[in-house]
């Protein structure tokens, strides 16, 4: 084979792979510029939770919670005049119980960035934070889920266990991620509703699996867009 010819099938098969490990940054790109800055961007809603043990209903309780893209999100437990809620801001996480503060620590809360923090700030940053949390944003695949086709970030298909996004290919809407909190600690999200909100979606039922069991169901309701975040 002549070294020209050689050349130019290294040069051919190394840019097809290249193509490929680059698939997942390409589509994130796609979702972020389709979404960019399109949902609402400061809203507060209240969720009832099934909280399960062996498979079964254990308890229930009800939390009311209050965002603001790209980094703010308050969970108060039960009644907010008791004062026992956690706050998520500027990357770290702050307790209170009555009010009065606890402890704090580091939480850049991937989570408030995927369903939409993501669209409040720059492609490079969000690409920066994806792989800080441990997603591989350079892998794609495509799977069925539910009967639904969808495009997986950070998985290829068959692997349940790295970080992972999957989108709907169709409506573009996260159905579920699996992120890793240690070696032997994986949760699984699943989000089994949408409705339309501002210019896109957002979830109003979502599943929780640890470690392979269910552990909390959560449904929202009574969303309300807001003009600023209630300290």
């Amino acid at each position: 084979m002549k070294p020209l010819r050689i050349l130019l099938i290294f040069i051919t098969c190394t840019g097809f792979v290249h193509a490929q490990n680059s698939g997942g940054e390409v589509y994130l790109k796609q979702v972020h510029e389709r979404f960019y800055q399109a949902p609402c961007k400061i809203y507060s809603f209240s969720q009832k939770n099934d909280h399960y043990r062996n498979d079964s209903v254990a308890n229930t309780s009800v939390w009311h919670e209050a965002i603001e893209f790209p980094d703010k999100f308050r969970i108060h437990f039960g009644n907010v005049s008791d004062g026992n809620y956690v706050l998520f801001k500027n990357d770290s996480v702050y307790n209170y119980r009555g009010a009065k503060f606890l402890k704090s620590r580091a939480d850049s809360n991937s989570l408030l960035l995927i369903l939409g923090g993501m669209f409040y700030r720059s492609f490079e940053e969000t690409l920066l934070r994806l792989k800080n949390a441990g997603y591989k944003t350079n892998i794609l695949s495509e799977q069925t889920w539910n009967a639904k086709q969808v495009l997986v970030i950070g998985a290829e298909q068959g692997d349940l266990s790295s970080n992972q996004i999957w989108f709907d290919k169709e409506t573009w809407k996260v159905l579920r991620i699996i992120e890793k909190g240690n070696a032997n600690n994986s949760m699984d999200m699943r989000f089994e509703s949408y409705q339309a909100w501002c210019k896109g979606q957002v979830e109003t039922k979502v599943a929780f699996y640890r470690n392979g069991k269910l552990e909390q169901v959560e449904e929202y309701y009574d969303l309300k867009i807001l003009d600023k975040f209630p300290e």
